[in-house]
């Protein structure tokens, strides 16, 4: 044992000392070495050259009309009319004033959609995010200050190669070397910059469900997204009936969940 004398004179007592050994003992010594050798382990597993980790987008496939466009719809609850109504609008969230003129509120909103391995939630792990921003989008009528007719945008959108095209394209891993996964499935919530809040969505109204506050939400909160390695394509499927979706005539449609 490695130990250090310490001594202590005790006063009024002349020629009296008394030694102590004190252990000393550096249990955060050579601490800093090892962060470091950490550090470089995790690097080399990293820029390891037998992983390729190189990144590659996948556009979104064609449909039977040769459409490569990718579509998008999502609707508000508005309990203001007629006792409750979906409404694909922005009127339900903002003024039309902070549409119109593009105030933070409305310009720090967006829309977050995250693809997750799994529907079940202690299976899933998120890899891929898309932000679609409000400023996007196809637009409607609306009256600013009860008497000027303008034009705002609304939450719906055509995504495409040219035009809009923020969150047309997904970007995964060019090989599946490292994470072999072609099947994600995507949820969907809305950021509102007015409250700072996420707004989440389903894939069904909830209006329409026998029980809407009660019913598995692996079946109502997400789309299944395909990849194809082999022609750099994905493909859109609402879940759990895979009906092809995504397209002009059938968009990929969500629906503000209300928490009961």
């Amino acid at each position: 044992m490695a130990v250090n004398n310490r001594r202590i004179v005790i006063p009024n007592a002349v020629g009296t000392t008394l030694d102590i050994p004190i252990e000393q003992t550096w249990d955060f010594q050579g601490l800093q070495e090892s962060i470091e050798q950490y550090e470089l382990s995790v690097l080399e597993q990293i820029l390891n050259k037998d992983e390729d980790f190189e990144v590659t987008r996948f556009a979104h496939a064609e449909d039977q009309n040769e459409e490569t466009s990718i579509s998008y719809i999502f609707n508000f609850w508005n309990p203001n009319i007629l006792g409750g109504v979906y409404e694909e609008s922005y009127t339900s969230k903002f003024t039309v004033d902070q549409a119109y003129y593009y105030t933070p509120p409305f310009t720090k909103s967006f829309w977050k959609l995250d693809l997750y391995t799994s529907p079940l939630n202690r299976d899933q792990q998120a890899y891929i995010t898309i932000i679609l921003p409000t400023q996007q989008g196809f637009i409607e009528n609306a009256v600013l200050n009860g008497t000027t007719n303008v034009t705002i945008k609304k939450p719906s959108y055509r995504l495409d190669y040219v035009g809009d095209k923020e969150g047309f394209f997904i970007y995964w891993l060019k090989k599946r070397d490292f994470l072999n996964i072609t099947d994600f499935y995507m949820t969907a919530k809305f950021f509102d910059g007015s409250t700072g809040q996420f707004i989440k969505m389903m894939n069904t109204p909830q209006n329409t469900l026998s029980n809407p506050s009660d019913f598995p939400q692996e079946e109502y909160f997400y789309y299944k997204v395909v990849l194809d390695y082999t022609t750099q394509k994905y493909e859109v499927y609402h879940y759990p009936t895979l009906v092809k979706v995504g397209t002009k005539t059938n968009p990929i449609t969500w629906f503000e969940y209300v928490n009961p």
